[in-house]
């Protein structure tokens, strides 16, 4: 049985559309870093996600503002809709920086991170999907919260790493330094909001279950 209302499914509804177009939002990241051509047509394709996912955002945050009864905290709905939006755009930042600084083609290291990247944004929009069914799902999404939590950790590796790396091999070129860094420091900063989703996601498993 339903633990929320037909009402209350439309919020979920709009949830789930919101983590299906960064997902989205993911794999046109993750094409461009392993298919490093036709790069505006892609951006193209990812401003045109952004679009999508804010015209989603703005729904939803008309109806929480409409809503007298949520199926649960207002805060903490409110603050899904913001990271949602928020890691959305630190996608979008991470090619528009590779194309804006002409950083060239990107390496194994980043590329291995947008690959950890997009696992957590598979496991975010599957824990998402099993929110309107809390009390039945919640073992489940314990489950996925925890894996992205494990992949938060591995992603720090990856980013320390791939500092070093950069230091250790283009130190007759900062500008590379600094081109690079700062798409590392996007990725990592993507998958730093996945992980307060998750745990967010968690809180509310907890609270309302």
């Amino acid at each position: 049985m339903a633990l929320f209302g037909r009402k209350d499914k439309e919020l979920f509804l709009l949830f789930n559309e919101s983590a299906r177009v960064v997902v989205r939002g993911g794999e046109i990241l993750k094409n461009v870093v392993n298919d490093y051509r036709d790069l505006d047509l892609k951006m193209a394709q990812l401003t045109a996600m952004e679009h999508e996912g804010d015209r989603i955002i703005q729904d939803l945050v008309r109806r929480l503002n409409t809503s007298f009864i949520l199926p649960f905290d207002r805060e903490d709905a409110f603050q899904l809709v913001q990271k949602l939006s928020t890691t959305l755009d630190y996608i979008t930042g991470i090619i528009d920086r590779m194309i804006l600084y002409k950083a060239g083609e990107p390496n194994d290291r980043v590329k291995e991170m947008v690959a950890v990247l997009f696992e957590t944004l598979l496991l975010q929009e599957k824990a998402l999907n099993l929110l309107d069914r809390m009390e039945s799902n919640k073992k489940e999404i314990f489950l996925c919260c925890e894996k992205i939590i494990k992949l938060e950790r591995k992603q720090d590796t990856l980013y320390r790493k791939g500092v070093a790396y950069l230091f250790e091999h283009h130190d007759h070129d900062p500008i590379a330094i600094i081109k690079w860094r700062e798409v590392y420091e996007h990725i990592e900063m993507a998958q730093d909001y996945v992980e307060e989703i998750a745990a967010l996601i968690s809180d509310i498993c907890v609270k309302y279950s």
